[in-house]
């Protein structure tokens, strides 16, 4: 009340009663719950994490010894990773490991010394987690613990083995848990400790291909308008393995017999084809030798353990030497060019033979060599090309008429025969490398002279061949 004076001696005494009547109350009642005691806490912590695959696990690689002579060695495996308080876990562990049904998985050890241990029915604990689910041990079962490891299934090659080159499939991930409390009664804590486990196919792969130089052959009128010419004879001869085994190499194979060169006869048709319809060309003839990719090229591929062994990822090994010729080109265009019907006038009266020709060779030899994560698997298959030019060659020969106008070149023939053949990045998806071949024609052209007694010289320009693909192949 207004005015009103409390005494502080009645004040305190209210306090002290009100605590009398409601203290245990707050302190054991509903009102306030009784907290738990405080429970002991005692050392918990690891010493050291062994971690290995097994001894017995031993995959075979292809080395090349000499030139063309490949053995098959054991892959150098990396030792145990040790983790400790100086060292810890590295985020990322690889391993490698055979494909499901190819042969026996390899096995992940993994050894946990404990420090001290809290619960031995709790810790230490080693969980592995994957596609299969997940897998864990307690206590001394985490002394010594071991499981199969499997890698990612690729995707079937649709074209048959040994149709894409050092094909760069994805891991299977799986994650790593060792667990503890962390707690020492003095010095430093490893505490819990994680990581990535990445698992790489240990498949070893390797190829052989040899192919024969083609034999000539001849198109002559009336074959001219054929709808196609007889396939150059090429033989081919595969061999493909993985791990030892050898695969199927029909599919290989073909697409080099009935895919490269299947499109070198289309290139050689085309290429007649527009020969044929030259203003005042009479009796056309090709005769052509013409092959892509011939010799011999053997290569080996597959997932190695980088410079850190069991820590850090696989880096793809290449090696293989290259011995091909690229291109191998004798081509040679003919006929005779004269007045007519279908000539232009400026040809009137006039006879000359005409022989166009393109050749050449093309060489790609080298030794593929990827012992290292690097450099990139890029720059070193990069290398794997050839590119050429040969210049178009022609030979005029004028024949003598009655009034005794010929024609002759006033100035060198322009275009060529230009292409690229070797490996390249896959085109049809996926990751890998492929072979491929290209070959077109650079328009084809010629200055002229006209030399008559009367006229006197009259220039021209015969324009021989057109822009031309003749070949666009990739292997798939």
């Amino acid at each position: 009340m207004p005015g009103a004076r409390i005494d502080p001696a009645a004040l305190v005494a209210a306090d002290a009663s009100v605590l009398e009547v409601f203290g245990l109350l707050g302190q054991h009642g509903h009102l306030h719950p009784i907290d738990p005691l405080p429970v002991p806490r005692a050392a918990c912590d690891l010493a050291a994490i062994d971690i290995r695959l097994r001894d017995d696990y031993r995959p075979l690689r292809y080395e090349l010894m000499a030139e063309s002579d490949w053995q098959r060695q054991p892959l150098p495996l990396p030792g145990p990773l040790r983790v400790d308080v100086s060292q810890p876990m590295p985020p990322l562990l690889a391993a490698l490991s055979p494909l499901a049904g190819q042969s026996a998985a390899a096995d992940l050890q993994v050894g946990v010394q404990p420090h001290s241990v809290c619960e031995g029915d709790l810790h230490p604990g080693l969980v592995f987690c994957g596609p299969h689910g997940r897998w864990e041990w307690r206590g001394h079962e985490t002394r010594a613990a071991s499981w199969p490891l499997l890698p990612r299934e690729p995707a079937p090659l649709v074209l048959g083995p040994g149709t894409a080159i050092a094909e760069e499939t994805s891991p299977e991930w799986h994650r790593l848990l060792i667990e503890t409390c962390g707690l020492r009664d003095e010095g430093d804590a490893l505490g819990p400790q994680q990581a990535i486990v990445s698992v790489w196919p240990a498949t070893q792969w390797w190829i052989d291909i040899q192919r024969a130089q083609p034999e000539s052959q001849a198109l002559l009128p009336p074959a001219f308008s054929a709808p196609a010419l007889p396939r150059p004879r090429a033989a081919t001869r595969c061999r493909v393995e993985r791990d030892g085994h050898a695969l199927d190499a029909t599919p290989l194979r073909r697409q080099f017999e009935d895919g490269l060169d299947g499109a070198t006869a289309a290139g050689l048709q085309a290429l007649a084809n527009a020969w044929q319809p030259l203003p005042g060309l009479l009796a056309p003839r090709l005769e052509a030798r013409m092959g892509l990719l011939l010799g011999q090229a053997s290569l080996s591929w597959g997932w190695h353990f980088g410079p850190g062994g069991l820590a850090g990822t696989a880096w793809m090994r290449v090696v293989g030497p290259l011995a091909l010729q690229a291109c191998l080109a004798d081509v040679e265009l003919g006929g005779e060019l004269a007045g007519g019907a279908a000539a232009p006038a400026w040809l009137a009266d006039t006879r000359t033979r005409l022989t166009l020709r393109f050749t050449g060779q093309a060489e790609l030899r080298q030794t593929l060599r990827r012992e290292q994560p690097k450099p990139a698997l890029t720059e070193v298959m990069g290398t794997a090309l050839a590119r050429w030019r040969f210049p178009a060659e022609l030979l005029l020969e004028p024949l003598a008429t009655e009034v005794g106008r010929i024609v002759q070149p006033a100035g060198p023939v322009t275009g060529a025969l230009v292409g690229e053949a070797g490996l390249r990045p896959r085109t049809t998806g996926g990751s890998g490398w492929e072979w491929f071949a290209g070959l077109r024609i650079e328009p084809v052209a010629v200055p002229l002279v006209l030399e008559d007694p009367l006229l006197g010289r009259l220039h021209q320009t015969l324009a021989l061949l057109p822009a031309l693909t003749l070949i666009q192949w990739s292997l798939g």
